[in-house]
């Protein structure tokens, strides 16, 4: 996989999927043109959620407000960073924060996938993620996403624990709701 280039070595992850009735192709374009507009509206309230201390502060993070945009070109310019792509087979994405903190921390500035690959400073998460398709023994296609979150610092792993054992239920839950999104539009395309 292309995630296991990018983040090899991790202390928390989250993994799903699901079975799709379309070829793998169908099911790539899918995930490269999928809009807000075809997600369930419980992920931008969950989202919004997520983001209001920022939002208190005046610390406004990039509201996912273009319907007719694909998502994951909104999720590279909302601060994640594609790391790499392989057609019809995985994109691998990647962020590097502080999501612990209400406000999301400082945002240190990863332009490449090299500068992800290098950054080390122990006082951030390192997050990394995919999209993957797969096609099993008996033929049918799979879509699954990893999340991999590295944090090498044992105090702010800590810090982040407690993050993410809030957080993980609601986490889970986009994921899913984004893979049926996939799933619906994949399968659309193959009747």
């Amino acid at each position: 996989m292309l995630l296991d280039k990018f983040l090899p070595k991790y202390e928390f992850n989250e993994i799903h999927t699901v079975t799709v009735d379309a070829i793998p192709e169908h099911v790539f374009i899918a995930i490269k043109e999928l809009t807000p507009a075809e997600l369930s509206p419980i992920i931008f309230w969950m989202l919004d959620l997520r983001n209001l201390p920022a939002r208190l502060v005046g610390k406004t993070p990039p509201s996912v407000a273009q319907q007719s945009k694909p998502f994951l070109n909104q999720m590279y310019e909302g601060g994640f960073l594609q790391l790499a792509e392989e057609t019809n087979s995985e994109i691998a994405f990647g962020m590097i924060g502080q999501p612990w903190k209400l406000t999301g921390g400082i945002d240190p500035d990863i332009p490449t996938p090299q500068a992800f690959l290098d950054f080390d400073d122990p006082a951030f998460a390192k997050i990394a993620a995919n999209l993957a398709i797969t096609v099993g023994g008996d033929g049918r296609t799979h879509c699954s996403t990893e999340t991999r979150i590295h944090v090498p610092d044992p105090n702010t792993r800590r810090k982040f624990a407690f993050y993410w054992r809030i957080i993980s239920m609601g986490s889970g839950w986009i994921r899913a709701l984004w893979l049926k999104a996939i799933k619906r539009i994949a399968e659309n395309q193959s009747v």
